[in-house]
């Protein structure tokens, strides 16, 4: 039962660990940190609430005949070029997007799709002109057409690696 708990739970017992080193180091700077973790914790919960009961939303009102046909292997091109849509219209934090594409995998989307959505999840399109901003227009075009070019046989090369895991 402890191993268990150990094994599953060891960036959870390593946190506290560090906390309470902090603590006899320096108690007033722990206290600070602490808080700022709380708080953070307090911002992220909240997010990871709303992600699970959109997954709850996304389980219920999405039929997985629908998912099957537009982004499993029915999609074909189609379904992988949503994909990369998909993941460039996304935002928020990345461990947002993890809950909603196993929820979308477990419906039937394929593995590609899950990748693609990942990889053009990095070009952000809301983010391009803030890019621009710091970075410039060749750079930041160049990178996200790079990235949009890859996000497609990368999702296909690790769909093959996965189904050879089965």
């Amino acid at each position: 039962m402890i191993r268990t708990l150990i094994r599953s739970q060891w960036l959870l017992l390593l946190t506290g660990g560090l906390y309470l080193w902090a603590f006899v180091a320096a108690p007033q700077r722990a206290g600070q940190a602490l808080a700022i973790g709380a708080t953070t914790f307090t911002s992220v919960l909240l997010l990871i609430v709303a992600v699970f009961g959109l997954v709850g939303l996304l389980q219920v009102w999405i039929s997985r005949e629908l998912i099957v046909r537009l982004l499993g292997r029915e999609g074909g091109i189609k379904g992988l070029l949503i994909a990369a849509l998909c993941g460039t219209l996304l935002i928020g934090p990345s461990y947002i997007i993890f809950p909603l594409l196993m929820s979308i995998k477990k419906q039937g989307a394929r593995w590609a799709v899950v990748a693609i959505v990942l990889t053009s999840y990095a070009v952000k399109l809301q983010m391009i002109p803030i890019e621009v901003g710091f970075l410039g227009w060749p750079f930041s075009l160049g990178r996200a057409l790079i990235t949009l070019a890859i996000a497609i046989p990368a999702g296909l090369l690790l769909e093959v690696l996965m189904e050879r895991e089965k």
